[in-house]
């Protein structure tokens, strides 16, 4: 039966863990006193606190797997006994004292082995223990499906959003094989990871032991291996791997029509091994992912064409033997990825300039952190979540307020709590990239932290809640941690401007706020 609430609170993307030193969530206090007050809130309503998915993070640990169903527990308990991280598993077990509270824990992609039930049993015992009535507080959303309730007769809807991303499904069903497998007392079966899966561990955790900024980026974000490149070549290696892992799954799988590079697989189109340079181009080409144009022999730099077709020129080109930087054409904008970056090596200009001048031409008009911008999470969510008057999400680490299309009601996305990155014009100028690019080959997250305006950290949460006649939803920006002798009466969020929406109430019953 769904629940009934009085107010809903969802924060998402924690990312609990990691290697100390390493560790990207540093907000425990604050997000603790967000709880705390929503705590005292449950004493006399019923209130809803949604933890949205990649609550803790098992690719970030230490030794990380694709998929760890033998070792979870043991890295849940290093996540639980780290100072970092107390005060958030401490106010969720006061939380669910409260006779109003309904705890709801959803689902990640960096999350995945909390799907695993000796892994659930022990999370909801760190929180309610063996209090009967504090574990009937706390829901689970491990299937994928995530978390529906009702606030004032309007239906909220709180999914990650992972499984609409083309590079971060979860697959349930092979899930279920590896809990059966356990529950058995059989060796679980291979855990074919997905490609954001691969990245992280293949590619990232070892990059970012040396440079930090690497795990404040988005995997799916386009700049991404533009960014890596600006690395020692070193790392060229393993980033190739990915790319060739990471292109021939995506088109294999025909996962290229699931919103990121639209369009779909043309039925029996057969696709050669392609080498990880040539694949690595196809990742970094913004075309591929905005489903752009190319200009080139073959089309013009006005003639829209298929994402696929750049996958099939680019096995043609590996066929006929050609690297990245033969292909690389003159004149007009020549945004092309790694082959204009390998080319400016091969030329002797400097690294720096060529990571900035790879960020400017990406981030050129970007719109990552306005809220109302629509993104691929968005629409592919739009789309397939039927009616939800608020559909929440997260996933992207960008806090959203949009209108839906599909439907009527709103779509939201709880943002993140760790740290994000954020360049402007200003810093992508050639005397005020100087101190970023020093700051992003420090080789620490400190190093960052010290640079004016770099790093942002929104600690976002969606509100829900009913008020008199009206339903009413709205972003807010928690407040860094509370100081000593603070009232702990204070709200500790600030509305983000511009992001309250009302619908009108379905029920007659009122609520009080």
């Amino acid at each position: 039966m769904m629940d009934a609430l009085d107010q809903i609170h969802v924060v998402s993307d924690l990312h609990l863990g990691g290697i100390p030193g390493h560790q990207i969530f540093n907000q425990g206090h604050a997000l603790a006193a967000v709880i705390d007050h929503l705590g005292r809130e449950a004493r006399h309503r019923r209130v809803g606190l949604v933890l949205n998915g990649d609550i803790v993070d098992f690719l970030a640990a230490e030794g990380a797997t694709y998929l760890d169903p033998l070792g979870a527990v043991d890295k849940l308990e290093v996540i639980f006994d780290d100072d970092a991280f107390k005060p958030v598993w401490d106010a969720l077990a006061r939380f669910v004292l409260g006779p109003g509270a309904v705890l709801v824990l959803v689902l990640g992609n960096h999350d995945v082995e909390l799907a695993l039930p000796e892994v659930t049993e022990r999370l909801v015992q760190r929180i309610a223990g063996s209090d009967e009535a504090a574990r009937s507080r706390v829901r689970l959303g491990m299937d994928g499906s995530g978390y529906a309730c009702e606030i004032g007769g309007r239906r909220v809807h709180c999914v990650h959003g992972n499984q609409v991303d083309p590079w971060n499904p979860v697959d349930f069903a092979a899930l279920g094989k590896v809990v059966r497998a356990i529950e058995a007392g059989e060796m679980p079966p291979r855990w074919e990871p997905n490609a954001g899966t691969r990245l992280v561990v293949d590619v990232m955790n070892d990059i970012k032991l040396d440079y930090a900024f690497v795990d404040l980026l988005k995997p799916e974000n386009v700049p991404v291996p533009a960014v890596l490149l600006g690395l020692p070549a070193k790392y060229r290696t393993s980033l190739f791997s990915f790319a060739r892992i990471a292109v021939r799954r995506l088109y294999d799988q025909g996962r290229l029509s699931a919103g990121f590079l639209g369009g779909g697989i043309d039925e029996g189109m057969a696709m050669d091994p392609i080498d990880g340079q040539r694949a690595l181009d196809i990742l970094t080409r913004p075309e591929i992912w905005a489903a752009g144009t190319r200009s080139g022999s073959s089309t013009t730099a006005e003639t829209p064409v298929r994402p696929v077709d750049w996958l099939r020129q680019a096995c043609e080109d590996d066929a006929a033997g050609l690297r990245p930087t033969d292909v690389v054409l003159t004149g007009g904008d020549e945004r092309l990825g790694i082959s204009r970056i390998l080319l400016d090596r091969a030329r002797g200009r400097d690294a720096r300039e060529s990571l900035r001048d790879a960020l400017a031409r990406y981030l050129k008009d970007d719109q990552s952190f306005s809220f109302g911008a629509e993104d691929e999470t968005f629409v592919a969510l739009d789309k397939s979540v039927g009616e939800a008057d608020f559909l929440v999400a997260g996933h992207t680490h960008l806090a959203r307020m949009i209108p839906r299309r599909a439907a009527s009601g709103f779509y939201f996305n709880s943002g993140t709590w760790i740290r994000l990155i954020q360049l402007t014009g200003s810093m992508l100028t050639q005397e005020g990239f100087t101190p970023i690019y020093d700051a992003l080959r420090a080789g620490s997250l400190e190093a960052l932290d010290v640079i004016p305006q770099l790093v942002m950290q929104r600690r976002t949460v969606v509100s829900i809640w009913a008020e008199g006649e009206e339903v009413v939803g709205e972003l807010r920006a928690a407040l860094p941690a509370p100081s000593p002798g603070h009232d702990p009466n204070e709200a500790p969020w600030r509305p983000e401007p511009g992001t309250r929406v009302r619908l009108p109430r379905t029920e007659s019953t009122q609520v009080t706020p």
